[in-house]
Parts: structure tokens; C-alpha cells; sequence
């Protein structure tokens, strides 16, 4: 007979080899899925926020200059009281225009002759926006001006002189005739006085809620 006992053993090995390698395959598992409960979000587009304008004070005179492509530039002044504002512009030779309408909600929606329009808005320390003569359009920005500064204007026999004084002192001022023509308005000084016609006269200083232009 022939011995069967080595072959025995190596049977019994390579089986207990196979069970083992089966028993470790058996206990590895795939890595666990985290779930979660939380919800998905989907964002959608925020509109951006608008900022409202500021509250203009109860009375207050803004100026500024608004550069040409040629030649001087434009004054501008902004004179606040209450709900209402006047803008005057001119260039200190011939062109001028007076504007006018409400300023309660701390934005300006003015208007005057010849198509002539400024929209404002006021942000707590100076006023910028977008004025517009006939055809033409400018952006600009008016910063706030304490007396003497601001706007000045005086009519005899239907001739009216106006003037914008910055916060430097600068004058600049047109001159409108009965007839519709201008001109450069005469010197005003520093204490609101004027020669027209030779006599000397004293400046009105405009106030938002006054009757001029």
C-alpha cells in the first residue's frame, strides 16, 4: 500500500490557505457612504440692493465745474430748501440755464427751459448726477458750499445779472438782456456787490424755494 500521508498534508494546507484567504476577502467591505439628511440648496441670482439717496438738510448750496472739451468750464450751483431745489448753470460768457423742482427725497428731478434737465442724487455729502442742455449731457458732482459761497442774482429794468460763487471765491456770471441776448455778467466782490449800469448794487443770494430764473 501505498502511503498516502505527506499528500494528506499538503491537502490539508492548501485548503485551510484557500478558507483563510476567503474568510479575510469576506471581511473587507467597501467604504461606508456617508448620507446626509441636510437638504440641498439651490442659490439662485440675488437682485443687488439699491441704497436709497440721503436726506438733503433743510437749507443747503452745492457747486461744482463741469470741464468742456473746449474753452471754460460750466459753474453749477444746487441750492436746497426744504423740498425744493433751483440749478443754475452757465459758463461765465453766454451760456446760462435755471432749473428747477423737488428735492424732498434726497434726489433731484429738476427741469428748465430749452430741454433743459438734471437728475441728482444726494449721498450724504455731495450731490452727483447727469445735466443735459438741449442735445448735450454732462456728468457732474457738487460739493457742499457754507456763505459766501452760492448762488447770486439781481434784476433791473429786465435785465438780470447772475452769479455762482465757489468755495474759492471764484465768480462766474452771465448777463441776459430784454432781448434774450447774454453776456458776461458784471464783477461781483466778495461782500455780494456789484457796478451795473454805474451804480452799484447788492446781490440777492438764492435760496431753493425763491421765485428767479
Amino acid at each position: 500500500m501505498k502511503r498516502l500521508g505527506p499528500w494528506l498534508t499538503l491537502a490539508a494546507v492548501a485548503v485551510l490557505g484557500i478558507v483563510l484567504l476567503v474568510v479575510n476577502m469576506s471581511e473587507e467591505t467597501e467604504p461606508a457612504v456617508a448620507k446626509s439628511n441636510t437638504p440641498v440648496v439651490t442659490t439662485s441670482a440675488v437682485a443687488p440692493t439699491t441704497t436709497a439717496p440721503a436726506q438733503f438738510p433743510a437749507k443747503a448750496d452745492y457747486v461744482g465745474h463741469i470741464p468742456l472739451v473746449s474753452g471754460a468750464p460750466l459753474a453749477l450751483s444746487i441750492t436746497v430748501a426744504g423740498d425744493k431745489a433751483i440749478a443754475y448753470v452757465c459758463d461765465g460768457k453766454a451760456v446760462e440755464s435755471w432749473l428747477r423742482g423737488g428735492a424732498g427725497t434726497g434726489a433731484l428731478q429738476l427741469t428748465g427751459k430749452n430741454d433743459a434737465r438734471l437728475d441728482g442724487r444726494f449721498d450724504g455729502k455731495v450731490v452727483t448726477g447727469t445735466l443735459w442742455l438741449g442735445p448735450k449731457q454732462w456728468d457732474f458732482t457738487a460739493a457742499p458750499v457754507q456763505s459766501p459761497a452760492g448762488l447770486y442774482v439781481y434784476n433791473a429794468g429786465g435785465v438780470r445779472q447772475s452769479w455762482i460763487v465757489d468755495a474759492n471765491g471764484n465768480v462766474t456770471g452771465v448777463q441776459r438782456g430784454t432781448d434774450g441776448a447774454t453776456s458776461p455778467a458784471p464783477a461781483l466782490a466778495p461782500d455780494a456787490t456789484a457796478i451795473v449800469n454805474g451804480k452799484k448794487i447788492t446781490a440777492n443770494k438764492v435760496s431753493g424755494g425763491d421765485s428767479v430764473g
